[in-house]
């Protein structure tokens, strides 16, 4: 591997330290609880071992049931549109077997009733394993302690034999439910891990720094489908003449500063009025949430750094961290200050957007407030000017 331009990457590391954005995604939209789409790898890995299933498939299986929820963000509930954008998104993914569609099958119902219209061995495997992992975890939440809970999952799966779900889904699932460590590790979510990735193998790949980039460029898109971060990084960094590596990791920084935002809700994030005191505090930790995410992603240790730390101040009163500016690299200051620009340089529902011009006086303004790195900004000023 040659560390100036390549990465040690594992697709299942990076995916399940997104699935926590996604997840919260799915929260706001569907009340779903922490954790949903382990529990749905969980079961869809299972499920995939007693159909005999082999390594690569196994970490297939697990990597779309990570994402199986992607597209909820841009649509806002399940849909034909939910399950067509969401196989876009995955056919960007690097999968190691060739199953097709997925993700874009992954609501169908086993009697032909599901948004497609497919029936029976029509529908993918993959796609039936999410399927009834997915829609279990939102009719009962697996991760619900209560005896009688699972009662309740093993006659709706009864009850639903060849209607939703295939005599193979059922049986399998009814013999798992057997066992109490099946009830126990769903509760679990140490042990739903440890189940995961004791039962899959790491095929880690080797992918280059741009490489990389188109896959966190997804959700930055998700995040923000306008958003012109990444190009405005990039003019600074070659500005500061950044080395070929600190160039590209620095971009992906950029890509995935704002994945925290996926955690808050959308009533805060998409609100036309001003914030109230309370949102704008729920609104601030948004970084938080983004070194949350990226401090599980293998090698993605300075990008975490950089990431989480793109609301921080000069003068001590940033947020979540109250950093210093001694504790700010040159990096740590132009991501924040890129990300300022980008702000509000960008039209929002609530007012237009700044010129380039009134963008780079309010900046000017951050600096005086001790807010932002004087020379940063007057370099913003130079190499973004229109």
């Amino acid at each position: 591997m040659d560390k100036k331009k390549q990465i040690q990457f594992n697709l299942n590391n990076f995916l399940l330290a997104m699935s926590t954005a996604l997840d919260s995604v799915e929260k706001d939209v569907d009340d779903v609880k922490d954790g949903h789409a382990k529990r749905v790898a969980y079961i869809a890995l299972l499920l995939a071992k007693e159909f005999n299933y082999e390594a690569k498939g196994l970490f297939d299986v697990c990597a779309y049931s990570f994402i199986h929820n992607i597209a909820l963000k841009n649509t806002g509930r399940i849909s034909k549109e939910y399950c067509e954008i969401g196989q876009e998104l995955a056919n960007n993914f690097p999968f190691l077997t060739d199953e097709k569609d997925v993700i874009k099958y992954h609501c169908e119902s086993y009697d032909g009733s599901g948004i497609f219209a497919l029936k029976a061995d029509d529908i993918p495997l993959f796609s039936q394993f999410i399927f009834v992992a997915d829609t279990l975890d939102r009719e009962f939440d697996l991760s619900n302690k209560s005896i009688e809970n699972r009662e309740k999952v093993v006659n709706y799966l009864q009850e639903n034999e060849n209607k939703l779900f295939s005599t193979d889904m059922v049986e399998c699932i009814v013999e798992f439910s057997q066992c109490t460590s099946f009830w126990l590790d769903l509760q679990n979510e140490n042990a739903l891990l440890n189940t995961i990735f004791t039962t899959i193998q790491d095929f880690s790949i080797t992918p280059t720094f741009e490489e990389v980039l188109e896959l966190t460029f997804i959700f930055t898109k998700i995040v923000d489908e306008k958003s012109a971060l990444i190009d405005k990084a990039s003019l600074m960094a070659d500005y500061y003449k950044f080395e070929h590596k600190d160039k590209q990791t620095f971009k992906i920084a950029a890509s995935v500063c704002q994945v925290g935002k996926l955690c808050i809700p959308d009533r805060i994030v998409s609100k036309e009025e001003s914030l109230s005191t309370s949102e704008y505090e729920v609104m601030k930790a948004y970084p938080y949430f983004t070194k949350m995410i990226l401090n599980n992603i293998l090698g993605f240790s300075d990008i975490c750094s950089w990431a989480g730390a793109v609301q921080e101040s000069m003068s001590g009163d940033g947020y979540p961290y109250a950093l210093e500016g001694k504790d700010l690299s040159l990096k740590h200051r132009l991501l924040g200050a890129l990300v300022v620009y980008e702000s509000l340089i960008s039209e929002k529902t609530y007012r237009k957007a700044f010129s380039h011009d009134s963008t780079i006086e309010t900046m000017r303004q951050m600096v005086n407030e001790g807010k932002l790195d004087k020379a940063i900004v007057e370099d913003i000023s130079s190499v973004l000017a229109v």
